[in-house]
């Protein structure tokens, strides 16, 4: 008799004990890299491999498709029909694994499953209604049982079944942080609480569920201590980048010049109302003064053309344009340089930086970085804008 062999990755200790202590619906609140891949991917294998339907349910197209390509893989050796289209492995045992994007759950209606996985569960949108009038009902025939995984993002359902688990019933849950898994070196813990802020070190990996809404900045007022502009004089020999956050009727253009090596403004200017070939003039000024050999300015629908007139102008320009996935980044750089006292601001700019909010997205969990409402933020993207002039090695790609 021939024999087939499904070879899995071995489970760690911690994983082990939420394979044994499970419930029928288990809730996992676990920092990144914990392995809840590996062990969702054990728990749905050893269902199908019984000879029953399961399902993986991931927040997006792109994230159930690499886990259908993983799943495919590990499974090749007993997989008697794989439907790329469909996103369904057919086992030699009968067993079914089917892969559903979240993106549109009701594509799952109708369907019986005996156990299903929800991936990062926390930034799933609509994450309880998909479950309640979707998921669970998908149970009912084969009385199947459901993990939900992921790390947390916020206050919302996603805690609300963690806290179920926690009063026992049908539901269990555990929380584990990254250094749960015994595979992750200590040293590597340590380098991302050096190189996060305290909030992302928090939440991504202690697994912390934290408040979707507060101030983003931290030691405001520590940082924002220079009064007035410095000379070029204070600065021989060093070399300087600008940050422009541009504005034209209600919002002020920013300017914030900054030095490489003290990783100090040393020099701003603001203003409004004016037309842009005289705020080209005056950031020209600033630039000249300064001798700045690197320029990174918004980019965004009416900035575009400030940037090529500059750039005829022969300065050294590129563009930034603000979006959804650019700027969380932008502004994180900027909040913990804040936090470690590594970058010195003008006091003009605490207001600004104090009032600054993060929110959740209710529907994909993921931050949102504005200004308070009716408030500006130029000062802000200009601080953030100017930092991520000298921290992002642009100036050697200028001058290759």
């Amino acid at each position: 008799m021939k024999t087939l062999t499904v070879k899995l990755p071995q489970l760690h200790t911690t994983q082990a004990q939420i394979k044994c202590e499970a419930r029928r619906f288990n809730v996992l609140c676990c920092g990144r890299r914990f392995g809840k891949d590996i062990l969702g991917h054990d728990l749905l294998i050893a269902t199908a491999l019984s000879g029953k339907p399961t399902a993986w349910f991931a927040p997006t197209y792109r994230m159930m498709l690499d886990t259908y390509r993983e799943l495919e893989k590990l499974l090749q050796p007993v997989i008697t029909r794989a439907n790329a289209s469909d996103f369904r492995l057919e086992l030699i045992t009968r067993g079914v694994v089917d892969m559903w994007s979240l993106d549109s759950a009701n594509t799952a209606r109708g369907k019986a499953y005996a156990r299903i996985i929800v991936n990062e569960a926390a930034i799933v949108a609509n994450l309880q209604s998909a479950w309640n009038e979707v998921i669970r009902p998908t149970l009912a025939d084969f009385g199947g049982d459901a993990f939900f995984l992921s790390t947390p993002r916020g206050i919302n359902f996603f805690k609300t079944l963690y806290l179920l688990g926690k009063d026992g019933g049908e539901y269990a849950a555990w929380h584990f942080p990254t250094g749960a898994n015994p595979f992750i070196a200590a040293s590597e813990i340590e380098a991302m609480h050096t190189t996060m802020t305290e909030r992302a070190y928090r939440q991504e990996v202690l697994a912390e569920f934290l408040e979707g809404e507060g101030a983003v900045f931290r030691k405001v007022r520590e940082a924002c201590v220079i009064e007035r502009p410095d000379t070029p004089g204070q600065h021989q020999n060093h070399s300087f980048a600008l940050g422009v956050d541009w504005g034209k009727q209600n919002d002020f253009t920013r300017l914030r010049v900054i030095c490489r090596q003290c990783k100090r403004v040393v020099d701003w200017d603001g203003f409004n109302q004016i037309d842009f070939h005289f705020q080209r003039d005056r950031l020209k000024v600033l630039a000249d003064r300064w001798r700045v050999d690197t320029i990174l300015a918004e980019s965004n629908s009416i900035c575009e053309p400030n940037i090529e007139e500059l750039r005829r102008d022969g300065l050294n320009v590129t563009g930034f344009e603000t979006t959804a996935t650019s700027k969380p980044p932008l502004i994180e750089s900027l909040a913990l340089a804040l936090e470690r006292g590594e970058i010195k601001l003008p006091q003009e700019d605490a207001d600004e930086l104090e009032a600054y909010e993060m929110k959740t997205n209710a529907n994909t969990g993921r931050p949102t970085y504005s200004a308070p409402e009716g408030a500006h933020d130029d000062r802000v993207i200009a601080d953030a804008l100017a930092l991520k002039a000298i921290t992002s090695g642009l100036q050697i790609l200028f001058e290759a």
